[in-house]
């Protein structure tokens, strides 16, 4: 295991961290968006945004290298004190979701944990490999994406765990398995577009 994870889990302590997985290919104005909601809504202590060393689901997408994904986001987040830009799932050594939740929960057993995502993933999640073991581990927020909540709401997901949605603001308290769907202004950024506006080298022009 690296060895500054063990000094992590010591500053994080007794506090709600929220998960922010994805590519971030690239990092734009709406995942910012999304964090800086989460702060306010789910009563977290931070958000971690977590770029994925690869997306299992998109293997046919175009990429962007590691670097570029994180200083797109590094860049649009700046400094702010609560949102934290952390490769530490390339430490954990772990490419899915399931396998970044267990040992995070390992190495920190006394942090509490949430994970959120758009309602775009939420379309997916039924995909995500043991993604029932993740909706037992965590609680998840779901935030709203133009286009995305009704298709979502059809998904495996909702249909198994549908009884176990709750109020917002119970969430970060919640006994999992417990979900929330979480209304928020909303913001129309899409990496897709970007991608498509900057072609295939986006990250040499960004």
């Amino acid at each position: 295991m690296h060895p500054t994870l063990l000094k992590e889990a010591a500053l994080w302590r007794g506090c709600t961290v929220a998960l922010y997985g994805g590519s971030f290919n690239p990092g734009h104005e709406g995942h910012v968006h999304v964090a800086k909601e989460a702060l306010k809504r789910l009563g977290v202590d931070a958000v971690w945004v977590l770029i994925s060393p690869g997306n299992p689901l998109k293997r046919d997408e175009a990429m962007a290298p590691y670097e570029a994904r994180k200083k797109s986001i590094q860049t649009l987040v700046g400094g702010h004190p609560r949102i934290h830009i952390t490769d530490i799932e390339p430490r954990l050594g772990t490419l899915y979701t399931a396998d970044t939740v267990m040992k995070l929960q390992k190495l920190m057993p006394k942090t509490r944990f949430i994970w959120i995502m758009g309602a775009d993933s939420l379309m997916s999640f039924d995909r995500w490999r043991c993604w029932r073991d993740i909706a037992r581990a965590v609680p998840i927020a779901v935030f709203d994406r133009p286009g995305y909540a009704l298709s979502g709401f059809a998904g495996g997901f909702v249909r198994q765990f549908s009884r176990f949605r709750v109020p917002v603001q119970q969430l970060s308290k919640a006994k999992t398995p417990a979900w929330a769907f979480v209304t928020i202004p909303r913001h129309t950024a899409s990496a897709t577009e970007i991608r498509s506006q900057r072609g295939k080298n986006w990250p040499a022009q960004s």
